[in-house]
């Protein structure tokens, strides 16, 4: 990588560590992305104390002068979130010290992410997920190369990387229908990339860290 990136992606790094330790959007940038349907059980759930706590890591990492991302594709099992896009991450287990260490431990199980490599930048807002009744916080943390992956197949189908420039661009943002697993169908607004469409908790993870990023106006740098 050229050093002129490499100095961008410190800058970046560093520019986004302050803004995760000042005052987070929240769900005021969360539910812009929230389908209509799951409004309503977002605000009966935000005081659900019986959630299962769980975490995902949202790695960032500088490749062909942008800021990308890990992202996987769920296998298809008889659940909530079967095939459906997502960052790695999962339940809080008793063993772990935090949910950052959940994050990073869920992260090298699910698609080998060395998290010795891995530094952390902060949280983004925890959220709740109603049809699983999982409490979710968003681990934000940074790795200085690409790693290579080697995702669990009996969990992921696929893993891939976008950039964070892709994810903010406003044309990546849609309106699609999706397929429910009762096979109603429901309009939602995503992230589209490629082939893959991005909604749900997903996206609204997203929504608020492209509303920090551009905030913190780390890609200016």
């Amino acid at each position: 990588m050229e050093e002129n990136s490499s100095t961008h992606f410190i800058f970046f790094t560093e520019k986004l560590r302050k803004a995760l330790s000042g005052h987070l959007p929240g769900e005021v940038a969360q539910m812009k992305l929230a389908p209509l349907s799951r409004k309503k059980m977002m605000a009966q759930g935000a005081n659900n104390r019986k959630a299962r706590q769980s975490a995902v890591l949202i790695v960032l990492f500088p490749e062909e002068n942008q800021v990308k991302t890990v992202l996987i594709k769920r296998n298809s099992y008889d659940g909530v979130h079967s095939g459906q896009i997502a960052f790695p991450g999962g339940g809080y287990e008793p063993g772990d010290a935090d949910l950052q260490h959940t994050a990073l431990r869920e992260a090298y199980e699910e698609v080998g992410i060395k998290t010795d490599q891995v530094k952390i930048l902060g949280n983004l807002s925890k959220i709740y997920i109603p049809p699983s009744n999982f409490e979710v916080l968003p681990v934000v943390a940074y790795m200085n190369r690409a790693q290579e992956l080697h995702p669990d197949p009996a969990e992921v189908d696929t893993v891939f990387s976008c950039s964070v420039q892709t994810l903010m661009h406003p044309q990546t943002l849609q309106q699609r229908s999706i397929v429910l697993k009762d096979g109603s169908s429901m309009d939602v607004p995503a992230f589209v990339i490629g082939e893959y469409v991005i909604w749900g908790a997903t996206s609204m993870i997203i929504s608020e860290l492209n509303h920090v990023i551009a905030e913190s106006e780390a890609l200016n740098s």
